[in-house]
């Protein structure tokens, strides 16, 4: 890796979790690429960024500026067993940073394995929500003021979804959040 990515630098990531597990500059793949899919890589258990699309278990990226964008290796890599789970990863850049927990190998047969399914995700998420935001702050970052974020919960093409019930879950999560927004759709955008 030639230096720190911007993205990186911007937040100061490095400096802010320099005492955990791996340095970030370990856990990050920065890339320039308009599209790109991220995925939970079986062998490693960590997000890793993939060029196609062959399953249904990865989230699209679209990068229309190609500006350089970033993939954090968040769970099992940057932190490991934090009390109320942890992301799997996220993307950003300068602007943008985007939290994703995968349900990929979720199989629900019922209403309830789909709530509990989401309610996991949703604590997952907001436990990295709270984690970022108090890393972050100890070296003088407003992580929700200097980044748009937001979070992402990715599951299978076979997964039963309900869209009124994914309504209710983000509005609910935006207000315990004060106001991130969350998708159920894998797909991101970064401005």
């Amino acid at each position: 890796m030639m230096g720190v990515p911007q993205g990186v630098q911007n937040l100061r990531l490095c400096r802010a979790f320099g005492g955990y597990r791996q340095r970030v500059t370990d856990c990050i793949t920065p890339t320039t690429e308009k599209e790109f899919y991220i995925k939970d890589d079986e062998q490693t258990n960590t997000v890793v960024i993939a060029f196609d699309s062959d399953d249904d278990k990865v989230c699209k990226v679209i990068n229309l500026s190609g500006r350089e964008a970033v993939v954090l290796a968040i769970d099992h890599k940057l932190v490991d067993n934090r009390e109320g789970g942890i992301a799997d990863g996220a993307v950003f850049n300068l602007s943008d940073f985007h939290f994703v927990e995968f349900k990929t190998n979720a199989v629900c047969q019922s209403d309830t394995g789909v709530e509990e399914t989401y309610t996991k995700a949703m604590r997952q998420l907001i436990s990295t929500l709270d984690l970022f935001k108090e890393v972050l702050a100890k070296v003088q970052v407003d992580f929700t003021a200097k980044v748009h974020v937001e979070c992402h919960v990715i599951v299978s093409s076979i997964f039963p979804r309900n869209n009124a019930s994914e309504m209710t879950k983000a509005l609910l999560f935006a207000e315990t959040t004060g106001g991130i927004p969350i998708s159920f759709d894998n797909e991101i955008e970064l401005h």
